[in-house]
């Protein structure tokens, strides 16, 4: 009983898998259920790169998936919706009720790039990860149209920096991030677990053990597993490892969504 919740096809400017080729591999590795989870970026700050997508054509597509492949996997409409707090009517506005489920991500801060270094330009690592949390903090104090917060400490991996600390090891960048989680749970949203994340230091996904951790302790409960893949070969990377280590945490359940609604499964 897997399931991948974050998967790009071509229809993300950043993959050439083909949505065929994408379920060809989840079912080769035995997955039971995927969210296809394609990049949608308004006001994206790389003019170098496009991630928006054509919703018609995008959900045309899944729903031919769905039929070829209803036999075989469970294929739910999903999206990674890059969320920056002057774009939230306009992305309400393309979500409305046509997904299944729906990732917020933080890719794009004060109007500015995380991945091509933009972002971090005139600051310190700290003030740049601090900017960063404050971010989302806000954000998802305003904002309601999402499921899970992605790779919420995703501002590890970028910015040309020696070491990359865990976020929890500063206080300040601590208590946001538990001021998140809170906000979270009280609004009955949730966190991906991301696999992408052992690319970047070997031993945890994203975020870190530490806040999946705290996010438990706090008492969060509604987790997806995603491998953030662009490529087959990384579908479902590490499940089995993540989710023994979740269990350690005392997690007990992954979830699935189904029309916005979370459907809980025992691990």
């Amino acid at each position: 009983m897997f399931f991948d919740y974050h998967l790009h096809s071509h229809f993300s400017a950043d993959s050439d898998m083909t949505m065929d080729e994408l379920c060809q591999a989840a079912i080769r590795k035995g997955l039971n259920e995927i969210a296809i989870t394609d990049h949608h970026d308004i006001d994206y700050q790389d003019d170098t790169i496009e991630f928006l997508i054509d919703k018609d054509k995008y959900l045309q597509e899944i729903k031919k998936m769905q039929k070829k492949y209803e036999n075989k996997l469970t294929i739910k409409k999903g999206i990674e919706m890059g969320l920056q707090s002057h774009i939230l009517k306009e992305s309400q506005l393309y979500l409305k009720d046509d997904f299944d489920f729906v990732i917020g991500s933080f890719h794009t801060v004060e109007k500015s790039d995380l991945y091509n270094g933009d972002f971090f330009e005139g600051y310190s690592q700290w003030e740049s990860y601090i900017k960063y949390l404050k971010t989302v903090s806000k954000v998802v104090r305003k904002y309601d149209n999402y499921n899970v917060l992605g790779h919420l400490d995703i501002i590890r991996r970028y910015g040309d920096f020696e070491n990359k600390p865990k976020l929890l090891e500063n206080k300040e960048a601590a208590s946001i991030i538990e001021s998140i989680l809170k906000t979270i749970i009280q609004k009955d949203k949730g966190l991906e677990v991301n696999t992408s994340g052992y690319r970047l230091d070997g031993e945890n996904p994203l975020p870190s053990f530490d806040i999946l951790k705290l996010y438990y302790e706090l008492g969060g409960q509604i987790l997806t597993i995603g491998s953030d893949s662009h490529k087959t070969k990384d579908i479902a990377q590490k499940f089995d490892y993540t989710i023994q280590k979740l269990k350690e945490i005392g997690f007990e359940e992954l979830t699935t969504f189904n029309k916005m609604k979370a459907i809980p499964h025992k691990i």
